[in-house]
């Protein structure tokens, strides 16, 4: 019995130890990253443990196998330094993950005091379009996050377009910056082909945020004909501006907020359609999310689409100021064009599933 416990003891002290840090396990796009990462990740070589400040609100499991939680009960990234730092001079990871600029702000000055291996941020939105929806908190977090990252060893980031904001606004050095597209759970929910349909249900699931162009959709939606309509899953600070004018311009037959979602997927296969009206994304998950269960999507143009969406194969894209243009493509994807489900499932599965990008980010600390 002794020789056994010793066996495995020497086996886990072997695995290196992978810290993914997190405010919360609300419904964000970075909380689903880093949670999909943890369950993806190799657990022969490494031992991973997710790490948040908040538990309060959780709209994912904390019950998964082989991944450890710990919750910091700090609230907020402004309160946690010494929390943190002390837990992770206990445990001293080899890997610590962070994502989002206060998170990534946190983790670089609390390495700053500790030795740990291999820091790395995840960048989470385009810093220069940030700076039209934020003000004076982007120009705040502007002025730390430049000197933050220079404490990573590595910077991953989604897209292109992010990388080069990065390189402008933040003066990071490309020769750390690593382009990695986010991951997708396989899911065995897919979106059947029916038969053709009178009634057009479409989809949009985002904060109501002002970056979200949640306004300018239900203006596309009020020139759609009566037989389109379209569910809200989020929530945030406009959500009851947004009601208002879904009232005002009595819409509120065909346009309906649900809050927020769980089972996002079995929502999904209900709908015709997937919409996107973001002016600014750093990769939109919820387009990758459509895309396992076969769902088109018709969405503006932003960071990380231009890599997801080939038009009439799996949707359409159109440039930020064309609106009407976009109202046209809602109906001939939902009118005129045949899709195909299982082919749309499998182009997003060759680019985004888990296993190949938990791959690239074991190989960032191998």
């Amino acid at each position: 019995m002794y020789a056994s416990q010793k066996t495995i003891n020497e086996e886990v002290n072997l695995k290196k130890k992978v810290f993914f840090i997190l405010s919360s396990l609300t419904s964000g796009g970075s909380e689903r990253v880093f949670w999909n990462l943890a369950q993806g990740f190799n657990k022969d070589k490494f031992d991973v443990t997710i790490v948040i400040l908040d538990s309060t609100v959780n709209c994912f499991s904390m019950d998964l196998d082989h991944v450890r939680f710990i919750d910091l009960k700090t609230k907020k990234a402004s309160k946690s330094f010494f929390a943190l730092y002390n837990l992770l001079k206990k445990e001293e990871p080899y890997a610590v993950f962070s994502t989002t600029d206060h998170i990534n702000i946190l983790v670089s000055l609390v390495g700053r005091f500790l030795k740990i291996p291999v820091l790395i941020a995840r960048a989470s939105n385009i810093p220069h379009e940030q700076r039209l929806f934020e003000g004076f908190k982007s120009r705040f977090y502007e002025l730390f996050a430049s000197a933050s990252y220079r404490g990573y060893k590595q910077i991953v980031c989604q897209s292109e377009e992010m990388k080069q904001s990065l390189i402008e606004t933040y003066h990071v050095n490309q020769e750390l910056i690593r382009v990695i597209a986010n991951p997708v759970l396989q899911t065995n929910k897919i979106k059947q082909v029916k038969a053709p349909d009178k009634i057009y249900r479409l989809l949009v699931v985002a904060r109501f945020a002002l970056e979200k162009g949640l306004e300018r959709l239900v203006d596309i939606m009020a020139n759609l004909p009566e037989n389109y309509y379209l569910d809200f899953v989020g929530t945030g600070i406009l959500k009851e501006q947004i009601k208002a004018k879904i009232k005002d311009l009595q819409l509120d037959h065909r346009l309906k907020i649900l809050g927020e979602i769980k089972n996002i997927h079995e929502v999904m296969v209900q709908h015709d359609l997937m919409v996107l009206s973001s002016y600014t994304e750093g990769f939109p998950n919820v387009v990758l999310e459509a895309l396992t269960v076969g769902l088109p999507v018709v969405t503006f143009k932003v960071s990380g689409i231009p890599g997801l969406i080939i038009d009439g194969f799996n949707g359409y894209v159109l440039g930020q100021d064309d609106l009407q243009g976009f109202g046209q493509k809602i109906i001939k994807a939902c009118t005129q064009d045949q899709w195909n489900p299982t082919a749309i499932r499998q182009h997003v599965y060759q680019k985004c599933a888990l296993d190949k990008i938990s791959a690239q980010y074991e190989e960032l600390i191998s």
